[in-house]
């Protein structure tokens, strides 16, 4: 299949072209379609990626029986959450959202959006997911580099998330579920409510290429062992130059075994939980501050600030179930600092809890005793502990009225307190925590002299890329609660969601490369501040601020913002907007 869209160069298509390469502020005409220059933008790069004619060609479809295609409504449903830069689309009312935009922009077709309903987008998105939404998402998503003429990365970020729903949810009479929509680990802490996991691997640059939609109760160390294995059936021969990266979750003997499984072993890097292989992560700690040779890293990780966190490591060789491996341990200067603020804390949360005690008054010194030793073993394993005494406080009381001639001997009372001496640290818990908090370990089999410990620890951060793609999914635009009736629908609409969230990574990687072209940034961000590595939602904003006026007299480029009007050749150049995908086709 061509990785080209085919343009029928009509006489409008040559307009739309020179219109736009030609931008002017115009008046407002009486009759005229308004369409945010953010959709045409993302609506290119689906174009590019040849997105209708890929589900046209992969779901089943009657061309005589649909009004618009499967590939054109489900354009329509990953474009939604780009209509607006800061408001909520519902789903259950596309026609509404879409009223006023020129959707023949967008989908190379002129569509009333009054015909638009939700049986429609119901029915497409049971074709989806008949189809295989996992494999289809993937099909599209792994010729994103190729599409965009983008250098291959052999860096794959995994990792999982929730999401919750509401209401009642129900699959066809007689079948059983696809998902199990039950309460599970909830990552919004939402465990009264029902839900749905949905997992995803991206690329070092955070394109996603892979997302599953999972039960409800998942557990990530089941996901990975899945993963691992479908990933192997994508990527076949060549997943052996490629380096999964997950969290804590992936190690356990199966998931470790199933990496280690053929003759080409999959290259890993993860963390080491604390009670996997014999407390591992303990031993190593203890051995790295034992032999004190420690390696300084230096601030982490691609882009280090000012404030960056420094890293001291330490590798050491390990056998995991009979496989070679390397354990890098990484001490932080943060976390230890952290530690000391917490000593602070505790000291002046004690204060005012010693105050107290020492108001207290006992009548004999055995219950002073006890008081005070009861006091002092409930701080013994902590950072701090008080140094205390016992005081005898010694009152005479004399007789009333006049003394007798055989006065009796006065009476002593005696009343015990307990005094604080001093606060003091107790330093070899102070040492453990530190040790225990500014440390953390990664196990991985790439050879030492293939990547050093810095470049692990590099690609490890690197996780943070498939979590921000969760919060794009999170967004009030995307994905925060789901609304449908059935299951099969939920996992369709995720999936196209993910085609959002896609969009989000390839606007946001395209303009970071042709930003590193220009000499210096350009000061087009807010406040007239200089665009440095934006997020795509930074990008999606500085777009809203234009729009494209569609009318019988051409097509414009607006804005309201009159210090923007010079600004937006540069944009189109940044996003790598290309005219040959856009318009009729």
């Amino acid at each position: 299949m061509s990785t080209h869209r085919h343009i029928d160069p009509s006489s409008r298509n040559v307009n739309i072209k020179l219109d736009l390469l030609n931008p002017t502020i115009i008046c407002r005409p009486i009759e005229y379609f308004e369409t945010p220059l953010q959709l045409p933008v993302v609506a290119s790069y689906l174009n590019k990626l040849q997105f209708i004619e890929q589900i046209n060609d992969r779901v089943t479809w009657d061309s005589t029986q649909w009004k618009y295609s499967p590939g054109i409504l489900a354009q329509l449903l990953v474009l939604l959450p780009f209509v607006s830069a800061n408001k909520k689309v519902s789903l259950s009312r596309i026609h509404e959202a879409y009223a006023g935009i020129d959707l023949e922009l967008l989908i190379g077709k002129s569509i009333d959006p009054a015909t638009l309903n939700d049986d429609m987008f119901g029915r497409v998105l049971d074709r989806i997911f008949e189809a295989g939404c996992s494999s289809l998402f993937s099909s599209i998503a792994l010729s994103v580099r190729l599409t965009f003429n983008l250098s291959e990365n052999f860096i794959l970020h995994s990792d999982t998330t929730s999401h919750v729903l509401y209401g009642d949810y129900e699959c066809d009479v007689g079948e059983k579920p696809q998902i199990k929509i039950i309460p599970g680990y909830s990552k919004q802490k939402r465990d009264d409510l029902n839900q749905i996991m949905t997992g995803a691997v991206t690329d070092g640059d955070g394109l996603i290429l892979y997302s599953k939609v999972l039960d409800g109760n998942t557990a990530d160390c089941s996901y990975n062992n899945l993963v691992v294995y479908e990933l192997r059936e994508i990527f076949g021969e060549g997943f052996k130059k490629y380096s999964y990266i997950a969290d804590s979750k992936l190690l356990n003997k199966p998931n470790v075994e199933k990496l280690f499984k053929g003759p080409h072993p999959i290259r890993f890097i993860s963390r080491i939980p604390e009670n996997f292989h014999k407390k591992l992560a303990e031993k190593a700690r203890t051995q790295a501050y034992t032999e004190n040779k420690w390696a300084y890293q230096g601030p982490c990780c691609s882009h280090p600030g000012k404030t960056s966190t420094e890293y001291w490591s330490c590798a050491i060789s390990e056998s995991i179930y009979d496989h070679p491996c390397t354990v890098h341990v990484y001490r932080s200067s943060e976390r230890e600092r952290f530690i000391e603020k917490k000593v602070d804390k505790a000291k002046d949360e004690l204060k005012p809890v010693l105050q107290e005690l020492e108001k207290r008054e006992f009548a004999c010194e055995p219950d002073a005793l006890a008081e005070k030793e009861r006091f002092l073993k409930d701080y013994s394993k902590s950072l701090i502990y008080p140094e205390l005494v016992l005081v005898c406080k010694e009152e005479i009381k004399k007789p009333v009225g006049r003394p007798a001639k055989n006065p009796k001997p006065p009476k002593i009372i005696r009343n015990w307190k307990i005094q604080t001496v001093d606060i003091k640290r107790n330093e070899e818990i102070i040492e453990k925590r530190k040790r225990k908090a500014a440390t953390f370990s990664l196990l991985t089999n790439i050879p030492q002299e293939e990547m050093g410990s810095a470049d692990v620890l590099i690609t490890y951060k690197g996780q943070g890329k498939v979590e921000q793609n969760f919060k794009i999914l999170k967004e009030p635009l995307m994905a925060a609660t789901i609304f449908l009736e059935k299951d099969t629908r939920i996992a369709a609409l995720m999936t196209m969601l993910y085609f959002s969230a896609l969009l989000h990574g390839i606007l946001r990687l395209l303009t970071h490369i042709e930003l590193e072209k220009l000499p210096e940034p350009p000061r087009i961000n807010s406040n007239n501040r200089p665009l440095i590595r934006p997020t795509s939602d930074t990008m999606i904003w500085l777009l809203s601020l234009f729009k494209i006026r569609s009318s019988n007299e051409g097509h414009q480029i607006y804005t309201l913002v009159s210090n923007r009007r010079d600004q937006v050749s540069l944009l189109l150049k940044l996003t790598r907007f290309d005219l040959d995908f856009i318009g009729p086709c």
